[in-house]
């Protein structure tokens, strides 16, 4: 029965991934491929650190972002070059963001499913039920735009997915030893790569140091409430408060005091961001604008609603019937879970106002709560599978089918965006023409249409150098009612990709 269950496992997260896979190919190329490619377009390329944005007090484009930019630029530039040995330009580019994607999602789910199980083994079977939990949750379509992780922008996953996938990776080894007590070595090679892991993060994505500057204060909370309860109550209140927190563990204490740090520096030089439309929505109204994107992330679809409900379903039958030692463990995970998400929801709005994000929380922005909640499902869901037994069993093993079945249903790929664009780019790459008119109304590379030739000029560099084209070539939409000519183009992205 056990060698049943481990191959149904197995085939079903095999499946899932490559059907992830085939998705990722056939998703179009985002709009904001070359202002996060090409290095010439990249001002925090040149300043790492942001150092003209503390020293000069400048303004331009990320300034706490560097890494996010390397990588994406590194990645996008070299590697649809390598894949050109195997297969034609255009699909090298396709095949590289499905790469990328594919990886990035496997590896979350990978960690994802350590927090759960605590095996490190990914063929052991209680790490593959806590894979098979979570992973109908990574939707490419379906839900992606309320429930969204892996971005259906390839660059948005290289600033979302990505650093969150690092991040997890660096709280591992704090969280194996705080709630599993693993006998986790904090030795000399450990915490250099975790002094390396701070140092990419704080400047690795948009919300990573949010994250940190809730989460590393709230564990070192928890750690010093521990201690305050286990010191001599005959001790001064003084002497008990400076006790306790002598008692933390020292790589705790000092590494996250070190991230905290680095994180605040992070988002004071992200003030400098000129991308961020602080001037246009006062704070008082950017708050007031959060109430309606909570809303539309629990209306417009099932997704959220059912995850919440599923997960708040767990956890009643914790507390009623499975409130043990290791029951309530779980229930003040939750909780814990629950502390920061509404922390971090309700600092939302300090970072900044952009006009395709009116409502501030979006599925892009509540990222960090949505794998917290998808990681506390997947805890309480593989607890309750161990202890459910009896007539009771069957219904819930039907309940937890039945909800991870309607996330899988939902997630269907569709592809007449990818065709459309794809077929664009194919026509501009035929053509021998150096201003080439597109007849369908496709966005190419771009998250609007192009009516002007010259708003094309830095995609079209960019296709020469993924060899698509051998020379510079322009072009524009040509069913556009009024065809321009040198009108500016906005920076903001569209969410019709």
């Amino acid at each position: 029965m056990q060698k049943i269950k481990y191959i149904v496992l197995l085939a079903l997260l095999l499946s899932d991934l490559g059907y992830s896979a085939y998705q990722h190919y056939h998703m179009p190329i985002g709009g904001d491929m070359v202002e996060a490619v090409i290095p010439s377009a990249i001002r925090v390329l040149h300043d790492p650190f942001g150092l003209d944005a503390l020293i000069k007090n400048e303004t331009y484009p990320n300034p706490n972002r560097f890494f996010a930019h390397l990588s994406a630029s590194v990645y996008f530039l070299n590697m649809p070059i390598l894949l050109q040995n195997l297969t034609d330009p255009i699909s090298s580019i396709y095949l590289s963001i499905a790469i990328i994607k594919i990886l990035i999602q496997a590896l979350l789910i990978y960690l994802l499913a350590v927090f759960i199980s605590n095996s490190a083994n990914p063929l052991h079977l209680k790490f593959l039920l806590a894979a098979a939990l979570i992973t109908p949750f990574f939707q490419a379509f379906g839900f992606c735009r309320t429930l969204g992780i892996i971005d259906q922008s390839a660059i948005y996953t290289f600033f979302y997915a990505m650093p969150l996938a690092l991040l997890l990776l660096f709280y591992l080894p704090f969280f194996r030893k705080l709630f599993y007590h693993n006998k986790t070595m904090f030795n000399l090679p450990v915490t250099i790569l975790l002094s390396l892991l701070i140092i990419l993060l704080s400047f690795n994505g948009p919300l990573i140091p949010g994250i940190v500057l809730i989460a590393c204060p709230l564990v070192l909370l928890n750690l010093w409430i521990l201690n305050y309860r286990n010191t001599d109550r005959n001790q001064s209140g003084l002497s008990r408060v400076f006790a306790s927190f002598r008692e933390i563990p020292i790589p705790f204490l000092f590494l996250f005091l070190a991230f905290c740090l680095l994180s605040l520096y992070s988002l004071y030089i992200g003030r400098s961001n000129s991308l961020n439309q602080t001037d246009f929505i006062p704070l008082l109204e950017r708050y007031n604008r959060v109430p309606a994107g909570i809303y539309n992330l629990l209306t417009k679809k099932i997704a959220f609603p059912l995850l919440l409900s599923s997960l708040i379903i767990n956890l009643i039958i914790i507390r009623k019937y499975f409130n043990s030692d290791e029951g309530r463990q779980i229930t003040k995970l939750a909780i814990w879970a629950g502390i920061f998400s509404v922390i971090y929801v309700m600092l939302l709005p300090l970072g900044g106002y952009r006009e395709y994000r009116e409502h501030i929380v979006r599925y892009d922005t509540i990222m960090p709560v949505t794998v917290a909640l998808i990681f506390i499902f997947g805890k309480t869901s593989l607890y309750l599978t161990e202890k459910v037994s009896g007539r009771f069993k069957p219904a819930y093993f039907a309940f937890l089918v039945t909800v991870l079945i309607v996330f899988s249903i939902a997630d269907q790929a569709k592809t007449s965006k990818y065709e459309c664009k794809r077929k664009a780019i194919e026509t501009i790459a035929a053509s021998p023409e150096k201003i080439i008119p597109l007849e369908n109304n496709c966005p190419v590379m771009d998250w609007k249409i192009i009516d002007d030739p010259m708003e094309s000029s830095a995609n079209a560099e960019l296709l020469v150098k993924w060899n698509i084209t051998h020379e510079k070539k322009l072009y524009y939409h040509s069913r556009v009612s009024n065809p321009r000519v040198g009108n500016p183009v906005k920076k903001f992205r569209k969410d019709d990709n």
